[in-house]
């Protein structure tokens, strides 16, 4: 955490050689198994139909965590899993929590109240974000359901995140991984009913995407590097929300989250310092 040692070269090297491999394990599994399902229709009948009842999906959706904790074990045994799994327990401020659940459902707040005031169509409502959101995200399965933040955040911000941050800035860092993440992202919107927009909006839903990584990277670091802060929450919220129709990478909906990053940059220098965490 901060205040340790700056690592030595040799580390880094060794921890951004961890970081292919989980980056090349998790391509494996998703898009080998994704692969198997097109080209071999028996696949289907071993892991069953992608979709939310099938190991199959929860096996694709997974992928991140799988390979977060297999090379955890094959590099550090099982002192090295309970490293990994240290980062769902770090201390951090209770301020950071807010920031981590609120900030989306926030900014889709103010946009629901500024588009009318401005004459302008907004298909959200009010109700949508204060209602149906919280009974969405906390009376139903959602957070088994969505394999987002149990499949996803082990792996990107709980062993790849840390590891980039030995030689990279939070921003650089939360803009590589947003690349991977959204090239991983890709053949999901070719699964019907797997993302909550159509491909034909895939530049705005990138550009959401690579300002959430840098966000998540940001708070990674500001909530001392725990990743339900910085991950689990943030991405539970805002799937919660593409699934209520309060957040599907609109235009407007990826500018405030990009142009928010940007002044928060701005105003703190975060971006500036490497090897915060």
């Amino acid at each position: 955490m901060s205040g340790m040692a700056a690592p030595t070269d040799k580390n880094v090297h060794k921890s951004l050689r961890e970081v292919w491999l989980f980056l090349a394990l998790t391509f494996a599994i998703s898009w080998g198994l994704g692969a198997a399902y097109l080209l071999f229709p028996g696949t289907a009948a071993l892991f069953g139909p992608m979709n939310a009842t099938s190991a199959g999906f929860y096996i694709v959706g997974y992928a991140p965590t799988i390979s977060a904790v297999t090379l955890s074990l094959a590099f550090g045994g099982f002192a090295g899993l309970k490293s990994l799994l240290a980062r769902l327990v770090q201390p951090f401020r209770l301020a950071w929590l807010f920031v981590a659940a609120l900030t989306f459902p926030l900014i889709a707040l103010l946009l629901a109240a500024a588009m009318p005031l401005l004459d302008l169509h907004w298909p959200v409502r009010f109700h949508s974000i204060l209602v149906t959101l919280p009974l969405v995200l906390f009376t139903t399965g959602q957070i088994v359901v969505n394999t987002g933040p149990l499949g996803e955040e082990l792996g990107w911000r709980g062993y790849a995140l840390p590891r980039l941050l030995e030689r990279w800035n939070v921003v650089v860092c939360g803009l590589i991984l947003g690349f991977f993440w959204t090239v991983w992202h890709i053949p999901a919107f070719f699964v019907p009913g797997a993302m909550a927009m159509s491909f034909a909006n895939f530049g705005w839903w990138a550009l959401d995407t690579f300002a959430l990584s840098v966000f998540m990277a940001w708070l990674f670091v500001r909530a001392g590097g725990n990743i339900v802060i910085a991950g689990m929450i943030p991405h539970f919220v805002i799937n919660g929300m593409g699934r209520v129709g309060a957040w599907v990478s609109r235009p407007e909906e990826a500018m405030s989250i990009a142009l928010l990053m940007l002044v928060v940059f701005l105003v703190t220098g975060t971006g500036r310092r490497k090897r915060e965490v």
